[in-house]
Formats: structure tokens, sequence, C-alpha cells
């Protein structure tokens, strides 16, 4: 998929001023240098990046590439508008795990030689072998200052009390984690090129080990089963697993806070850091089952939890995008939106017959389908003055080749 000029240049992505080369964003950040020397120094217009990856955001379940949706996505059709959709990008899988290893590697999960379904618990280790190049390192070599928050999901190493890593994916397993033993863990986010990390092993709300992730640290290890009674019951609120929950854990506006901290992030790099540019990985819930949205966002459309979660993932969007604005980064950051997958199975039934929404429109199939709704995805990019505003592109594409 790296074959032409053409494919990633001035008509590909819209750029005025620079074409990317069959290199890819490598290359570009290269610009042009032959040597390991001039490699090594880093050019002065380096841009910052920001990737935001949703979880089970269907093709559909974006307005402006599905008319008919059921709830409005103001802020991430203003990003599209303000510079180029793909209506033929793809996940590399059908599920979070292993798209979540492209992203960062480049390279597909099944050349791991391992199984590469979806971690719960706390299953490892890692996917990402010590000595892999990821994304976030290549950054790091070219002087960038790394951050991730929120879902990582890729694997982590635990151990129980006798020092043994724990293979199980249940809340036996879970229960076995002794803490002290397990820290620093050895294989998350600051093992593989990030400079800083805060969020959770899996799926926040749904895997039985709830519990967040300072760098290397757990802060509040999980020392009480969770309670589904204090959830929220709702059609939307299946896909939560019993499990061990740490006191200071949030089952609702789980997104906020990690859009918090990647605020936090932003300004206090703009503050300390303004001449070094930055990577930014922000890996939300939205819109993985159980839809359970911010208390500010319940009732904000007609279209029950799940819409009103989606509409919270916009409206996230839309802060991040602002605060990137109100620091003076907006033409200096490539802003790039998509999603891990099609839309959960369930999710999108129970959505198509309450409200009419159809998450995959138009594409048949959905999560975990080799059908085309289970793994074609919204893709977007923003970078003012580099991507010509209000471009669409056919060209096809996937998450595995962002590193490339």
């Amino acid at each position: 998929m790296y074959r032409t000029q053409k494919r990633l240049g001035v008509t590909g992505f819209g750029f005025r001023g620079t074409a990317l080369t069959a290199m890819g964003l490598a290359g570009w950040l290269l610009l042009g240098t032959a040597t390991e020397s001039t490699a090594a120094t880093r050019p002065a217009n380096l841009p910052n990046i920001v990737i935001i990856l949703a979880d089970d955001l269907g093709y559909g379940d974006v307005g402006i590439y599905n008319p008919k949706a059921a709830f409005a996505t103001p802020n991430l059709d203003k990003m599209a508008r303000a510079g180029i959709r793909f209506t033929d990008a793809h996940s590399p899988a059908t599920i979070c795990t292993p798209t979540r290893y492209s992203l960062q590697t480049g390279r597909m999960a099944f050349r791991t030689g391992r199984p590469s379904g979806a971690f719960e618990g706390p299953g490892g280790p890692s996917l990402i072998e010590p000595s892999r190049l990821t994304i976030a390192s290549m950054l790091q070599k070219r002087g960038y200052t790394t951050a991730l928050y929120g879902k990582w999901h890729i694997g982590l190493t635990w151990v129980d009390a006798e020092g043994k890593r724990i293979e199980g994916q249940n809340l036996a397993a879970v229960q076995r984690i002794d803490y002290k033993r397990s820290m620093p863990l050895p294989d998350g986010p600051v093992n593989r090129g990030y400079d800083y990390f805060f969020g959770t092993p899996n799926c926040p709300t749904t895997d039985p080990l709830y519990v967040y992730i300072d760098q290397d640290q757990v802060p509040v290890p999980a020392t009480g089963l969770l309670d589904k009674k204090k959830l929220p019951d709702h059609p939307f609120a299946w896909d939560n697993d019993v499990g061990m929950v740490a006191p200071d854990y949030r089952f609702e506006g789980t997104d906020q806070l990690f859009l918090d901290k990647a605020v936090g992030f932003l300004k206090s790099h703009t503050k300390s850091r303004p001449d070094k540019p930055f990577f930014l990985v922000l890996s939300t819930q939205s819109a993985h089952a159980p839809s359970f949205p911010a208390p500010e966002f319940k009732g904000r459309t007609t279209a029950g939890p799940h819409g009103d979660f989606i509409f919270e993932l916009d409206t996230i969007v839309g802060r991040l995008l602002s605060t990137l604005s109100d620091l003076g980064l907006e033409k200096d950051t490539l802003v790039i939106f998509s999603s891990d997958n099609g839309p959960e199975v369930r999710t999108t039934h129970l959505m198509r017959t309450m409200y009419g929404h159809d998450g995959a429109r138009p594409w048949r199939g959905v999560k975990r389908d080799g059908w085309e709704g289970g793994h074609r995805v919204p893709f977007i990019a923003r970078w003012p003055g580099r991507i010509a505003p209000d471009k669409v592109s056919a060209q096809t594409m996937t998450w595995a080749e962002v590193m490339a």
C-alpha cells in the first residue's frame, strides 16, 4: 500500500507544499536525509501529532459518514471538513487488541506468532516484544515527547504471590495478582516508547481488572468486588464483567478522566517544552459497551445511552481540538481520528431496533465480522495549512500504515 508518491502525496492527503513519498510519514520526518548523522539532527519544523482512537465506533456512527444517523457529531464533522476524510479506511482486525498492536508497531498482529485475541484481566505478556520499534519509540528518537492516555489493551505481565506470571483471563486470575511483586510493570506503554502513560490495562468498564495505571505503577490496587447494583441499569449496560475494582475507580465519565489527563499534558508540555514536538494518543472507552456516558451527557440526544455516549466522544474531540487552538498549536499539529473496529453486535442490534440507527451503515456486518461493517471505519486527518480542507479520499488504507 505504499506504492506511489500520488498515494500519499498531494492527491492522497491533499498536502500543500509537501509531498509524502512512498516512505510515508517516517520519510517525511527525515525530510529526505540519507545518513544516520543527519537523521539524528532534529529539523526545526517537525509537527506535533495527536491520535484519537475511538473504541467500537462504526462507520455509520459519525454524522458526516451517515446522514441518517440518529444523533449529531458536530465536532467530528467540523474536523472532517477542515481536513481529509477517508471513505475506504479499515482497521487491521475486527477486535481491539490486534488493531492496537498494528497502530503501535506498523505490522499485523498475526505476525507475532501468538494468538491475537483481545486480552482480558491480567492477560499477557505484551504482544509488543521489548526490542520492537514502535511508533512512539520512533518518534522519541526524533526528539518527540510521547504520551498515551486511556486504554492500552495490548497485554501486560502480572505475577502472583510466588512471582509466577498469571495467564488467566477471569476473575480468579485477577484475584491472584500480587501488586507489590508486579510493580513496576515491565511491558506497559512506558516500556514501549511512551514518556507518559495513565490509563487502564484493558477495556475500562468491561474487563474484570478495574484499576488505573500511572506510568508503570498501580497507585491504588483493586481490593473489592464490583457491585453491579451501583452501576446504571439499561439495555446498553451489558458487557460489564464482575471483577475486582480499586476504590477510586470511575465507571461513568471514564473518558473525561483520560481527556483531563491529555489536556493537562498539552498545557504542561507547551509551558515547559514549547520548542519540542509531542506525540499524544488519546485512547477512549467510547463507544465500547457498556454505554456509560458521563452524567452531564445523559439525555443529550434522543438516541438513548449509546447515542449520548457517542455524543460525549464527539464533545471530547471538540475539547481536545479547542485546547490545541487555545494553546496556539493548531497549525503545528497533525490530528488523526479513527476507530479500532466496527460497532458491537448487540449494541448495533439495539440501536437499529430501538432508535433506527445503524452504526455500520451502509456496510454489511459488525464487530468480529469479516464483512466490511466489522472493519471499515471512519478515518479523519486534520493539519491546517498542510492538509487542504474538505478533502475526501477513496484510497484504501488501514491503521497498520500509519507508522510507515
